[in-house]
């Protein structure tokens, strides 16, 4: 509930946002642009305020982002039971106690408020959207009290030629009603046109068909609900019923632009007069949801009568004009956004929760990494609970990747308890300095156990990271698969890895491209948003570029990367952006650097946390340090 607030409170920012613009821009395009483009052009409002989607660098996606976590922690009681000690140097455990009550209280008081929030909107939501049903079905009710079938034939014979002249195939009914005292139109499917007692000339009832008859053919009922559901999901934004107001405008000047686009300068002041004699009528019914009339009130027929007197077709000119602010509008939508869940924290739960599928039968435990962003299946069968206990102290020593060794891609995991995975076969290698190593194979590599190319490079590799400070350090082998590869065909092969995002085999080759190929494929998974392969190769990365994408990615507010690079920053350069954060109460960037400090680190910023009484930083520090 806590993020859907989020989500529907951005929402309602973006829209407002995006309809502020556009009526901004509306002193340009109003007697210049088509009526229809102006009616049209709100939709892009409405879904702005009901769909979801941002891209990353979104505005409001950006603001949310940056009070995500202060929006929560800033709700913190300022009691006088909540004391900040005064002795920055005590090591005593009163203080953590103390730490310990302000996380509680941080962390129980948001979700109470976000449930109450979400309780309150979605009640009112309902009750507004169950009255709207209600009005639309006691207005059909009322009309079809007073409707009388139209049996003249003459005026169905008009009725069907506007019909045909509008390529109109559905059969609109036509009845007469002593209830209504202005035309209009009812129904989504089965449309329904209904006429006043009062008698009406050929002509007008020519240009009243036509009206109504083209509300029909542009799915005005349905535009108007789904405006509807904007005001309805939007009740408590203001701005939402601008919005349901310049539509209903500008569904009459579309409609009235469409019928005089075929008529010639009397023609059109008689479809003036038309308007003005239903007009002076007295209506005794207020229109409603459940219709789409011809006339809806005074104050707009001076705008409609002086747009159909001046109305002239559009030059090539303004058609240009009118694409390109529809597509600067469209982008504004798009970059105005909206708030999501951050990039990295998605990962990070959807890789824990992604548990893969277990093949075969009997028990089996799971173990995820989240360091490493994966996990792994340890039978059960035959294991007692120290055997268990020994598996999962190795869920931070489990280690899987793709090298590249003597023509030969080889997939390799080590210190994961071989003896309850699947695999083929197992062979002993002895190296240089005669120590040996038991090899296992898994079953799609079966074929090399007694290729002595494959197994010379296999050897090479082991022995070279056993040489090298690795960690964890290799004991336990498992050959996961082994792809040959021709040393001409390496650039081609890697780009290939890289669009498909075949992690293992992209990072293996990646590691023998020269220092120039290097630095496009990290600008390239930069630019293109492929964290995942970033992540796999960012080892390779010298410390100047590291800090480099380090300031790209806080200037372009890539969370993610910022997240993965902070892992391979000095130390030195850590601290400096650990408190530029703090000092710039960038609480967000700073918890994402809690990882990469110690546990002394931690409680250093706590006691400064609290002795400056910036009680964002205090719950979140006390939670970590809890953990």
């Amino acid at each position: 509930m806590n993020e859907f607030m989020k989500i529907l409170l951005s929402l309602s920012v973006s829209g407002a946002l995006l309809l502020l613009l556009i009526l901004g821009l509306k002193p340009l395009y109003k007697n210049r642009f088509s009526k229809r483009w102006q009616y049209y052009i709100w939709i892009v409002v409405a879904l702005r305020f009901l769909l979801p989607f941002t891209p990353d660098n979104a505005i409001v996606g950006s603001l949310f982002e940056k009070i995500d976590t202060v929006a929560i922690t800033n709700e913190i009681p300022t009691s006088p039971n909540i004391p900040v000690p005064a002795d920055t140097g005590n090591n005593n455990a009163e203080p953590i106690q103390t730490n310990r009550e302000i996380n509680a209280a941080a962390m129980r008081e948001p979700i109470n408020k976000y449930v109450c929030l979400f309780f309150i909107w979605s009640a009112l939501a309902l009750i507004l959207f169950v009255r709207k049903i209600t009005v639309y079905q006691g207005f059909i009710q009322y009309i079809k009290a007073g409707n009388k079938e139209v049996s003249d034939i003459k005026i169905l014979n008009l009725l069907s030629d506007c019909e045909e002249k509008l390529n109109i195939k559905t059969r609109v009914e036509l009845s007469r009603n002593s209830l209504i005292a202005s035309p209009m139109l009812i129904g989504f499917f089965r449309p329904r046109i209904i006429l006043p007692i009062s008698e009406l000339e050929d002509r007008e009832l020519s240009y009243i068909f036509v009206h109504e008859l083209i509300h029909y053919k542009q799915r005005d009922m349905f535009y108007k609900w789904l405006i509807q559901i904007v005001v309805c999901v939007h009740w408590f934004n203001p701005f939402v019923y601008l919005l349901e107001k310049e539509v209903n405008k500008s569904c009459e000047l579309s409609c009235d632009e469409k019928v005089i686009s075929v008529l010639d300068d009397t023609a059109r002041r008689e479809y003036g007069d038309t308007l003005i004699s239903f007009l002076k009528s007295n209506n005794l019914y207020k229109s409603s949801l459940a219709s789409v009339t011809l006339t809806e009130g005074a104050e707009q027929l001076k705008e409609r009568l002086g747009a159909i007197m001046n109305f002239k077709s559009k030059t090539k000119t303004i058609r240009v004009l009118t694409v390109i602010l529809t597509l600067f509008i469209l982008s504004g939508a798009v970059f105005i956004g909206g708030y999501s869940v951050s990039a990295a924290t998605d990962s990070k739960e959807t890789s824990k929760s992604s548990i893969p599928e277990k093949k075969g039968n009997g028990k089996s435990t799971y173990i995820y990494d989240e360091n490493l962003g994966y996990g792994w299946y340890l039978d059960d069968e035959n294991l007692d609970n120290n055997d268990l206990e020994n598996a999962n102290s190795y869920q931070y020593s489990y280690t899987q990747n793709g090298y590249y060794c003597n023509s030969y891609i080889i997939e390799m995991g080590w210190n994961l308890y071989a003896k309850n995975q699947d695999y083929y076969g197992a062979t002993e290698i002895v190296f240089e300095d005669e120590s040996k190593m038991t090899v296992y194979f898994s079953d799609s590599v079966k074929d090399y156990l007694n290729d002595r190319e494959a197994i010379s490079a296999i050897k090479e590799l082991i022995y070279s990271l056993k040489n090298t400070d690795i960690s964890p350090a290799i004991e336990m082998p498992l050959i996961i698969s082994i792809t040959p590869v021709a040393a001409d065909d390496i650039p081609v092969l890697t780009e290939q890895y890289f669009q498909n995002e075949d992690l293992i085999r992209f990072s293996a080759l990646f590691s023998v491209l020269d220092e120039t190929a290097q630095k496009d494929y990290y600008k390239k998974a930069y630019d293109a948003d492929k964290i995942a392969l970033f992540s796999t190769i960012i080892q390779d990365m010298d410390t100047n570029l590291v800090l480099q994408y380090v300031d790209k990615s806080e200037q372009d507010n890539k969370t993610n990367f910022f997240a993965v690079l902070s892992n391979y920053m000095p130390l030195s350069d850590l601290k400096r952006y650990v408190e530029k954060y703090y000092e710039n109460n960038n609480i967000a960037r700073f918890t994402i650097l809690l990882d990469c400090m110690t546990k002394e680190e931690k409680q250093e910023w706590l006691k400064r946390a609290q002795t400056d009484r910036k009680t964002n930083f205090v719950a979140v520090l006390s939670n970590e340090l809890l953990d």
